[in-house]
């Protein structure tokens, strides 16, 4: 799929940050001058600036211009929308990798589980356990309910990969509904973080659904806080 000029664009200062071309609190080009260097708008320069404002790379001051944001080496979910971990990494230039702990298929679940996925009577689900790693360290612990039928010969080896891509070979993905919790990690789940015991941590309940509003999978995961931010837009009403 083609991309848009302004996401290229912010692609290119994006790496361009990653690089040290631009360092931190450093102040970016003025949109005329990045105008002229890309061959482009004022007005796709901007919506680029826009873009790379909401992940956070950059801030904007109307009256001094567009600056580096420091970053403090974390993953921060929901910055650039309903991304899975393996993009969210790959964003922050991290190499992601993940160890399977367990795959079966199952047809006995919690009944929160049964609720929240509207599954009928002992319909079959891939119940996933998976430890998430950036950098080869561990960053999440996650335990996935998913429809057996939307993935039916799920192995392992996928298992190891993203779970987003390969449902989204079958549909696409449109929304997701999040609870979050702060929690202190019990010390089997420190074991598999490699973290101390009594640490803090989120736990997040995710719904994830299809653009029609057809329930994909359920998600309980465990974030180590000092590893994750949580990045959500609050919209006033008036």
């Amino acid at each position: 799929m083609a991309k848009y000029l302004y996401v290229e664009i912010a692609e290119a200062l994006n790496e361009d940050v990653r690089a040290g071309i631009y360092g931190v609190h450093q102040k970016l080009p003025s949109e005329t001058d990045l105008a002229a260097q890309f061959a482009t708008t004022r007005l796709t320069i901007r919506k680029a600036i826009d873009l790379l404002e909401k992940q956070q790379v950059v801030v904007r001051d109307r009256n001094r211009g567009t600056y580096v944001l420091a970053t403090e080496g974390k993953i921060s979910s929901g910055a650039s929308g309903l991304v899975g971990f393996t993009e969210a990494a790959k964003e922050l230039h991290l190499d992601a990798s993940t160890r399977v702990l367990d795959l079966r298929r199952a047809i006995v679940y919690p009944d929160y589980v049964a609720s929240k996925l509207q599954l009928s009577e002992q319909e079959p689900v891939w119940q996933i356990e998976r430890i998430r790693m950036a950098d080869n360290e561990p960053m999440t612990h996650e335990q996935i309910y998913l429809k057996q039928r939307i993935l039916p010969n799920l192995t392992a080896h996928e298992a190891q990969g993203s779970l987003y891509r390969l449902i989204e070979q079958e549909m696409p993905i449109g929304y997701a509904q999040q609870e979050l919790e702060a929690v202190i990690l019990e010390p089997g789940l420190s074991e598999l973080l490699e973290t101390t015991p009594g640490q803090p941590a989120f736990l997040a309940h995710t719904v994830a659904y299809s653009m029609d509003g057809y329930p994909i999978f359920y998600d309980n995961s465990h974030y180590r806080a000092d590893k994750y931010t949580f990045h959500n837009i609050l919209s006033r009403k008036h």
